[in-house]
């Protein structure tokens, strides 16, 4: 072999080194890409189930107090129908108002949300709120949700921050509903950092008295409110009773003094 085909053999295989290198590199680049890519979707993933919490079991634990209501509520009423989605002893049982088309019920919490953003929003995969409930209302019924604050009474639009909905899939058993973010309701004057009242409606704009069983509704994280706790004075200055003079205290000679 001369010098030339030498060389051009010599550069050949250099070139073929280099491809592979090339090639190697981008393989281990779109290993760390895909590895970069898992590790971002499951700390997302454990964000959406790390923001959601309980209001009620009604086996004791609650952030609530429920407030105004159209229809009956009974809050220590028995579980219908026990199986693998609730199998608490007690729930809550609902009779709606038929006379009232917007029956709603008020739930006053202990605190304010928090995070409320990450659930109103159509991007991504927010998380959802959630609700376990029992009816015998007819499948496809809908039921809504609102976060607003109690200081307008949740009064809508202006005291309404969000609006969430869900629709019922089965009768006569319990399921799990999960609330997708409807809207901002247009004339909304409450920011999501005022957010300490629910509004539960079952069936809105309908004259329906039906019976609804619910349970553990959660969501956004209650966030307690801090409250200062005040200074205590312990070396409070005795006072002098009317008409009697102030003591002093006497002189007390050291020892050997004259």
């Amino acid at each position: 072999m001369n010098s030339k085909n030498s060389e051009f053999a010599g550069n050949s295989d250099k070139g073929m080194s280099i491809g592979y290198i090339n090639e190697e590199s981008k393989a281990i680049l779109n290993l760390k890409r895909g590895f970069i890519l898992v590790a971002v979707i499951l700390f997302q993933t454990a964000q959406v189930f790390s923001q959601n919490m309980s209001y009620d079991n009604f086996d004791g634990k609650k952030v609530v107090l429920y407030g105004a209501r159209n229809g009956v509520l009974d809050s220590l009423a028995k579980n219908p129908g026990t199986n693998n989605i609730d199998s608490s002893a007690k729930c809550a049982k609902y009779t709606r108002n038929g006379e009232k088309k917007f029956d709603n019920i008020k739930m006053n919490l202990n605190g304010q949300l928090s995070g409320v953003s990450a659930f109103a929003t159509y991007l991504g995969i927010p998380p959802k709120i959630k609700l376990k409930i029992y009816t015998n209302a007819p499948i496809g019924t809908l039921v809504e949700v609102l976060l607003g604050s109690k200081g307008r009474n949740n009064e809508y639009p202006a005291g309404t921050h969000s609006q969430y909905q869900a629709h019922t899939t089965l009768t006569g058993a319990w399921e799990e509903l999960e609330f997708k973010f409807s809207q901002i309701p247009e004339g909304s004057e409450t920011t999501d950092a005022e957010i300490n009242q629910i509004t539960l409606m079952f069936n809105p704009n309908s004259a329906s008295t039906d019976i609804y069983y619910f349970d553990e509704l959660s969501g956004p994280m209650v966030i307690k409110p801090i409250t200062e706790e005040k200074p205590v004075i312990t070396d409070k200055k005795e006072k002098t009773a009317p008409g009697k003079k102030e003591k002093t205290p006497k002189k007390v000679k050291a020892s050997g003094a004259k």
